[in-house]
């Protein structure tokens, strides 16, 4: 069904109705900003309340989910010192899909419900999404001399794994001067998925068939058969907050921990990336993310904080913000 609409009067702008928070997901998918249409200037503010809203929420209910590992995000590939266990990640968002391409150029995309019909189910990349794919593999060439990864980890959505599988080409016998490329192991991971709405895009077609199309890829981690997912929506208290997709994201970070590779990428959607990073105290500039665009990010066990009579102790001078 679509999603209910707002009660306040309509704005004028392209999206013809203000924002409500179970539409706000799609909307927010960041292309390219000449082609994005234009957000009236309620339906910003009313999108930067809710993402400042999520960011708190979200650090509460991550704080529980990763208790037992204690793990952080920090921006950047900081120096690791020797026997370091932390892990550089390359966070990928998919490159456009079917479901961005028509929800930024038909006027009806949304006001029809279309998202919502099985037109959109697992949307492949278009054409510009698969150009795009292919010059992420030129990006992550150049990155490589910093650290290339041992592993790709992939949403099990087609829309993800094209994206992965053209980024990380298998190319042994280039043209003459180019050197081979070697594609990394690809484990595909339900914990990667993009938060579980109502979209007919979120939806997962069955292992079998992706197994056929992709066969590269290991999906010893992806429930057999129909999407065992769909059905579990995350959505409460709405979906840019969702505490399932929370949890989620810190169960995904314990699992990547496990992993022996210290370079690993990746590959998701915008809305779950943001549940991933938002809880670490990264900035809507960084959480952001455009169709195929990146973020390098270290995963770390979380520093040490002073204990609280240490704190209690120093309360002669400024208190000091932890």
């Amino acid at each position: 069904s679509v999603p209910a609409r707002s009660t306040s009067t309509p704005c004028q702008c392209s999206f013809a109705g203000a924002l409500n928070p179970a539409q706000v997901g799609l909307f927010l998918a960041p292309p390219c900003a000449k082609k994005r249409p234009a957000f009236c200037e309620e339906s910003q503010n009313r999108c930067m309340s809710l993402r400042r809203r999520s960011s708190l929420l979200l650090l509460l209910r991550f704080s529980a989910s990763s208790a037992e590992a204690d793990l952080e995000l920090v921006r950047g590939w900081p120096e690791r010192p020797p026997g370091s266990a932390a892990k550089r990640l390359t966070l990928i968002r998919h490159a456009e899909a079917l479901h961005n391409r028509d929800a930024r150029q038909m006027p009806n995309y949304f006001t029809d419900g279309l998202g919502h019909t099985a037109a959109y189910w697992d949307s492949p990349l278009t054409p510009e999404g698969e150009q795009q794919a292919r010059l992420l593999a030129g990006k992550l060439q150049f990155r490589q001399e910093v650290g290339s990864p041992q592993l790709v980890a992939v949403s099990p959505m087609t829309r993800t794994l094209q994206t992965a599988s053209l980024a990380f080409p298998d190319i042994p016998e280039p043209a003459a001067g180019r050197a081979p490329l070697v594609r990394p192991p690809f484990v595909a991971t339900s914990l990667a998925r993009e938060r579980i709405g109502n979209h007919s895009c979120d939806g997962r077609r069955e292992r079998v068939a992706l197994e056929g199309e992709f066969p590269h890829v290991d999906f010893s981690e992806v429930a057999d058969g129909a999407d065992e997912m769909w059905e579990h929506k995350e959505v409460e208290p709405d979906g840019m907050n969702s505490t399932a997709c929370g949890a989620r994201a810190g169960r995904l970070l314990a699992w990547l921990w496990r992993r022996p590779e210290p370079e690993i990428a990746v590959v998701s959607h915008w809305v779950f990336l943001s549940h991933l990073l938002r809880p670490h105290g990264f900035d809507d500039a960084f959480v952001q993310m455009g169709n195929a665009e990146m973020r390098f990010v270290t995963l770390q066990e979380r520093a040490a904080r002073p204990s609280s009579r240490s704190s209690s102790d120093s309360s002669s001078g400024p208190k000091q913000e932890l």
